[in-house]
């Protein structure tokens, strides 16, 4: 069975700065709305700036890929798999992470580790071995892979990100009731 929490997490680079600065602006915008027009028009503009808001959390921050000794748990988009690493015959990169399994089903991972690119070094400049710990994703996948504990017969779990799927549900019915309630 997956861990609630595995050790390390490989998110989308950027999508937590995205997420605040929007969400910032959004309140910026709703706080004006209220000024101007009065709290219940900015009910009404809310869950426009909510929805973008959840589209931003689903692609950049809730998509994953999350890893320990036991398995490794993919989200991508609203659609959570947990595969232990005796089902996985091969990780490789193409344009994402894809985990080849036993049986030759693959797993996309949207969200999560790329390889790192060289360092370009200026004329008359030697090759800084000062980062030389900085591994990039795929090589620390490999590491938790060969470091597997799990049992051998451990299935692959799939199910449905639910507490954003909620969420959406609410803000399209917030929705549905701003635009009743103003036609």
């Amino acid at each position: 069975m997956p861990r609630a929490r595995p050790s390390r997490v490989f998110r989308v680079t950027g999508a937590a700065w995205l997420l605040g600065i929007t969400a910032a602006m959004a309140a910026a915008l709703l706080l004006e709305a209220a000024v101007r027009t009065g709290p219940v028009s900015a009910l009404l503009l809310a869950p426009w700036l909510l929805l973008v808001l959840w589209v931003i959390y689903v692609v950049g921050i809730a998509s994953d890929v999350r890893a320990d000794v036991a398995g490794v748990g993919v989200q991508n988009l609203l659609r959570r798999t947990w595969v232990p690493w005796s089902r996985v015959k091969r990780i490789a990169m193409r344009w994402q992470i894809e985990l080849t399994l036993d049986h030759g089903g693959v797993v996309r991972c949207f969200g999560g580790p790329s390889r790192s690119r060289p360092r370009r070094l200026g004329p008359g400049r030697t090759r800084e071995d000062a980062d030389e710990g900085a591994e990039d994703g795929i090589a620390k996948l490999q590491r938790l892979r060969l470091a597997a504990d799990g049992p051998s017969d451990a299935a692959v779990v799939r199910a449905w990100d639910w507490p954003s799927i909620i969420a959406f549900g609410v803000v399209a019915v917030w929705a549905v009731i701003a635009v009743v309630a103003t036609r």
